[in-house]
């Protein structure tokens, strides 16, 4: 899933101008070793699980993305969220991957809006469900001209990378989306 053509994934998001990449992992299945992990991590608090996931996915990139990204940052989520699992998922996948591409994570977004879980929502009510939710956190440095990593664990519609993604392009910034697991829409 790694090439500067657009690929499968990078299609999805057509309404994402000047998106520079999207890759993911592996593709999702039922049952597989992925979403075990992905599962553990996110439901059981294994956090250790990120972390070795961006790490291993970090060896990946570094051998044919080098030096492509100035920031590392994550999908977030809500405070009421964080507090009740206790961590973000997505920002231990980033910690890995930032780890092991030594480049920098940092948080720039913050989900202003409690919603309730995609999980289970149709294509359409995912998209008007995070429809402006992200905003950038009040502390963030200039974005002009910087390329950003966006990641999160599992993709599937696109609609939070989407929504993700707009403050940061508003900003001045290059996006591409990383995940650990991609749904095959």
């Amino acid at each position: 899933m790694h090439t500067d053509q657009p690929n499968q994934l990078h299609k999805r998001f057509f309404e994402i101008p000047n998106l520079k990449y999207a890759m993911s992992f592996a593709w999702f299945q039922k049952g597989s070793v992925i979403q075990n992990l992905l599962h553990q991590l996110k439901y059981e608090g294994n956090e250790a699980i990120g972390v070795l996931l961006g790490e291993l996915y970090g060896d990946q990139l570094s051998d044919i993305y080098s030096e492509k990204w100035d920031i590392i940052t994550a999908v977030p989520i809500h405070i009421k969220k964080r507090r009740q699992r206790g961590f973000n998922q997505s920002h231990r996948i980033a910690e890995g991957l930032s780890h092991r591409l030594s480049i920098p994570f940092v948080p720039l977004l913050e989900k202003s809006v409690h919603k309730r879980s995609q999980t289970r929502k149709h294509r359409i009510d995912r998209f008007s469900n995070v429809e402006s939710t992200f905003q950038l956190k009040k502390a963030s440095t200039s974005l002009k001209g910087k390329r950003i990593l966006l990641v999160d664990d599992v993709l599937t519609t696109g609609a939070t990378v989407q929504a993700c993604s707009e403050p940061l392009q508003k900003a001045g910034a290059e996006i591409s989306i990383v995940t650990i697991s991609a749904t095959k829409n």
